[in-house]
């Protein structure tokens, strides 16, 4: 008789973890050829599991629940390698009833014989016990198409994302249906299962009985014993009691008590920091800005850190522990501090992963994913780094400057830089920080050394080095221990870090910051010590940086919400979350994330609120204390926080929740307006009057820069034919920049000088960008200024981006970049006086601003005013400046003799008359053509 080869698929997330993984497999893998399985990004050891009992793993980097179908295919592709006769289709928590192998040849065989291409298999549905089945609600009416004969062509034609979608291949034309083999389902065994089950579909959108509470509802529930010939000898379990119905609030209520477990994060990301707030802004900006922060924690290890570093943690609602070590232990070398810490920070994490980071560090995209992509069950993995140079660098590293504080990071220069570095390889050994590493295996080999490990040392028995003594480092130590284990030590070049070395350990420390609120409790009253107001009161006591916000704060007179709102606005702008009552107030702001608070079950008693109808609408999240009246509202999601003596705690807990998830969402704003930027041209309008060797200098500073959008440079050169046009040329390609000659009027004789004005409106007349950058030609650009001064305007085109700025009015700024090949001394540009940076000597705004209003007035034609008229007009327009982070410096050149003493020059009269008798009027140059090159 032929014996048909048959392969087993199967799609696996975290299936360890529920008790079903072992399970599947040993029953499994005696009745099929070979077993393939797609791990949907599991992070509870069921990935390493299965590598050891199958070579076919397709391991992918994310969960992806709802792209099953797609999985289907690519699982089919892979098992079709295997040139199997019959593809199996089973999940993690099922198992086919006893004596399959035999049955599955025979079926293979009728199959063959007749030309069918699938057999329907019954599934038995088993009921939070080991042998009871379930009857009602059509649990006992499963049919699937589990068993496809290989024809060719055998595929999945559509593999669009979405639940509940048919499950088997397109190409199936026949098939029957079979009742010698079953398929007990374990997915509903237990209480931890189904609320699994409940709370994933639940996340993913699904309502109403038959696509969610039929899930968890028991009101019909009928039950019936499995015969004992169904089961593997092993699964049977006798006389046992059968399950007893549950109300749905007590379903609900150990859904409840799952939903911790279910929605845990898979990684965590655990950073130390003790001295400097603004180090610790600083990263964590950092890590939102470039990390998925699905699955994640992050928290930070305050490790012996000083008041102001633990106040902005707790005021700023910054995930965080604090560590304190012994006296003694704080006199020893601070590095066995640090080590200490760590092993602290692994014992608190929640995630399956963990990910190590110092606080002087700065990332890429990508760079935890692409961790995550390199570790293969039998690695911890690290990011290669670009160290500042500070000190030198380790195995794999790159010493390039590109700051070594946060104040002089250059982020966009790091960022351009790492794309060109990065390359999808992983090597063995590297450095040490950040590191992906899973937590049992951290925990297993005990973590690092309580500090550096004397040589000559045991790695399991260490003696802890004193400075000065020769030693290995605690890394050094964790990585010989891992190995100990057939854990390897390895580098991932595509993930890209910035080390700033010892950011945190040279810099001053933090200094203390005045507390601002970032939460209002708004309720007619938050104060009085009975019934529903003591919570009110308890919540304004408990949370940090909160205030309480009622009759007594706002009066009593006209609208609660109204009142209270314009009281946030004038004394407390920058709160971000309100927490207010649900049923009796209006919203109070819909521009701020407002959580409500729901004590009051109105639709239970009866009476119908369209006002707490609409603010349960209106809220981005809500909260109620009680089970049965988040029941009373089905259509909305609840937080379940009871009237307890937990009750603040998990208040603090949610709003830390809320924090991250508005900190997430301005990451992801963040990102959408760099995409907006990249669509986006700009055009940067330089204008030069017989300076050339500074227009050298602004040019070659702008050069300097990494400029993510497209852009255009135009020069316009409003003086004599001189060497500007060669030196543009210099430049042509790398600004993608045109030239301008439109001082024609001084070709025949001494050159005449007019405002720059007439210069900038012929540029932005010709120019293509959205933005203009209007810039001096005398402008050196220290640091992004494009990129710094751009980004505000795409966000809100009224406003005027300007650079801080100094003025080099001694040219010795001038001098050391002349003999220094244009090497910058921070020390001497921080020495020049401030330059005005109010007025447009480098400005961005956009362009339809510009135009409104006219552009520059070409009535002004003495000195000065010209400026100060156009910035008044744009401000009359609607304009504000906006102050960004980008550096400039006006490099030194002669002035006029007296030009800063007794009001300026007497050129000045004509202009200052104009401008303050045209003050008030917004549009110029009505009624011609304004912006035209002299012919």
């Amino acid at each position: 008789m032929k014996r048909y080869k048959i392969a087993c698929i199967c799609q696996v997330y975290n299936e360890l973890r529920k008790g079903n993984l072992e399970r599947f497999v040993e029953h499994a893998m005696p009745l099929v050829d070979a077993l393939v399985v797609y791990d949907d990004g599991s992070t509870d050891g069921s990935y390493e599991y299965l590598l050891k009992q199958t070579p076919y793993v397709i391991r992918a980097p994310k969960n992806d629940f709802v792209n099953e179908r797609s999985h289907k295919q690519l699982l089919l592709e892979e098992a079709l390698r295997l040139n199997p006769d019959f593809i199996l289709w089973l999940d993690a928590d099922e198992v086919l009833t006893a004596n399959a192998a035999e049955k599955l040849q025979d079926l293979c065989k009728r199959c063959d014989e007749n030309k069918i291409d699938g057999v329907n298999i019954h599934e038995i549905n088993i009921w939070r016990s080991h042998t009871w089945r379930r009857m009602d609600s059509l649990y006992n009416s499963g049919w699937f198409c589990r068993f496809w004969r290989v024809v060719p062509g055998i595929c999945f034609q559509d593999t669009k994302p979405g639940l509940h979608q048919p499950l088997f291949p397109s190409t199936i034309r026949t098939a029957v249906w079979e009742n010698d083999i079953q398929v007990l389902h374990y997915g509903f065994s237990t209480q931890q299962r189904l609320a699994h089950k409940y709370l994933v579909y639940k996340s993913h959108g699904q309502r109403g009985y038959d696509m969610l509470d039929r899930i968890i509802s028991e009101e019909k529930l009928v039950v019936e014993k499995i015969p004992r010939e169904f089961f593997p000898e092993d699964l049977w379990l006798d006389s046992e009691e059968p399950p007893q119905p549950m109300t749905f609030m007590e379903s609900l209520a150990y859904v409840e008590e799952y939903k911790e477990e279910v929605f845990r994060p898979k990684f965590t990301i655990a950073c130390l920091v003790y001295k400097s707030v603004e180090w610790l802004k600083f990263v964590y900006d950092q890590v939102f800005k470039y990390t998925h922060m699905s699955d994640m924690e992050f928290f930070f290890v305050a490790n012996d850190a000083n008041e102001a570093v633990l106040n902005y943690l707790k005021d700023n609602y910054i995930p965080h522990y604090v560590f304190t070590n012994t006296p003694e232990q704080q006199a020893q070398w601070y590095v066995n501090n640090v080590y200490r810490a760590y092993n602290f920070a692994a014992d608190k994490a929640k995630g399956d992963f963990l990910v190590f980071i110092n606080s002087d560090m700065a990332f890429t995209p990508n760079w935890l994913d692409n961790l995550w992509r390199a570790y293969n069950g039998e690695n911890c993995v690290n990011s290669r780094l670009v160290e500042s140079g500070k000190l030198p660098s380790g195995q794999y590293a790159v010493s390039m400057n590109f700051g070594r504080d946060y104040s002089s990071y250059q982020e966009e220069s790091f960022q351009h830089y790492a794309r060109g570095l990065s390359e999808a390889q992983v090597l063995d050994g590297g450095l040490f920080m950040p590191l992906l590493i899973r937590k049992d295996h951290f925990q297993e080999v005990g973590g690092y050394p309580e500090g550096q490990v004397r040589h000559g040392s045991g790695i399991y028995n260490p003696v802890i080095a004193k400075r000065g003594e020769p030693c290995i480092s605690g890394d050094t130590v964790l990585m010989m221990k891992l190995k100990g284990i057939g854990i390897k030590h390895q580098t991932a070049f595509d993930s890209i870090a910035y080390h700033f070395q010892w950011g945190e350990l040279d810099s001053s420390g933090a200094k203390a910051e005045t507390s601002k609120i970032k939460v209002a409790i708004c309720n007619n009253l938050v104060t009085g010590f009975m019934g529903d107001l003591a919570v009110w009161k308890q919540l304004v006591s408990a949370l940090p940086a909160s205030v309480g916000i009622d009759l007594e704060t706002i009066g009593n007179q006209g609208e609660f919400a109204l009142n209270a709102r314009k009281y946030i606005q004038a004394h407390h702008p920058e709160v971000e979350i309100i927490i207010q009552n649900a049923s009796f107030i209006d919203t109070v702001s819909e521009e701020r994330y407002t959580i409500a608070f729901l004590q009051d079950d109105l639709r239970s008693k009866g009476r119908k609120s369209k006002l707490q109808d609409e603010n349960l609408r209106r809220a981005r999240k809500r909260v109620t204390n009680s089970l049965q009246t988040a029941l009373a509202y089905p259509e909305y999601d609840f937080e379940i926080i009871p009237d307890d003596k937990d009750a603040s705690d998990k208040w603090h807990d949610l709003l830390i929740q809320v924090f991250q998830e508005i900190n997430i969402a301005k990451a992801a704003k963040a990102a959408e307006i760099k995409q907006e930027i990249k669509k986006k041209k700009v055009s940067i309008i330089i204008t030069t009057y017989k300076r050339t060797h500074l227009l050298r200098w602004g040019l070659y500073s702008l050069s300097q820069q990494h400029i993510p959008f497209e852009f255009e440079t135009i020069v316009v050169n409003d003086g004599i034919e001189d060497e500007s046009e060669a030196i543009c040329n210099e430049f042509k390609d790398k600004l993608n920049l045109k030239y301008i000659f439109t001082g024609q009027r001084n070709l025949q004789g001494d050159p005449v000088w007019r405002v720059p004005g007439f210069a900038i409106n012929i540029a932005a007349k010709q120019a293509t960008g959205d933005i203009l950058v209007m810039c001096c030609a005398e402008m050196f650009h220290l640091n992004n200024t494009i990129d710094c001064l751009v980004q505000p305007i795409i966000d809100n085109p009224k406003l005027l981006a300007v650079p801080h700025g100094r003025d080099d009015r001694d040219g010795a700024f001038l001098n050391y970049l002349t003999d220094h090949s244009g090497e910058v001394s921070m020390e001497l540009y921080n020495k020049c006086i401030i330059l005005d940076t109010r007025m447009p000597f480098l400005m961005a705004l956009h362009r339809s601003q510009f135009l409104e209003i006219g552009g520059y007035d070409e009535d002004f034609v003495g000195i000065a005013y010209d400026d100060r008229d156009i910035i008044d007009r744009l401000l009359k327009n609607g304009g504000s400046y906006c102050q960004t982070s980008a550096l400039t410096i006006h490099l030194f050149h002669p002035r006029i003799q007296g030009y800063y003493q007794g009001g300026g020059p007497p050129e000045w009269e004509y202009n200052k008359n104009l401008f303050f008798s045209r003050i008030g009027k917004v549009v110029r140059n009505e009624g011609r053509e304004w912006g035209v090159p002299d012919k």
